[in-house]
């Protein structure tokens, strides 16, 4: 008998959709700046890879900024 395997779910701080995390964007403040990176370390911010989802996201920097537990 095969077992399955988990996947990780993410919410998609856009849409709030929650998606397997392997089809999200992955987010992380490096340096002060926000990059898009699988590999870095620390907080991350997921997002739909549909332009929409990325325009809301950036355009909500109250909820960028307590994402990433930020000041201001």
């Amino acid at each position: 008998m095969m077992r399955r395997r988990h996947v990780p779910m993410r919410t998609c701080k856009g849409c709030g959709e929650k998606r397997p995390q392997g089809e999200l964007r992955r987010f992380v403040v490096e340096k002060g700046v926000m990059v898009e990176s699988r590999i870095f370390p620390g907080r991350a911010v997921y997002c739909c890879r549909q332009e929409t989802c990325l325009d809301r996201l950036l355009k909500n920097k109250k909820a960028l900024n307590r994402a990433f537990r930020l000041k201001n």
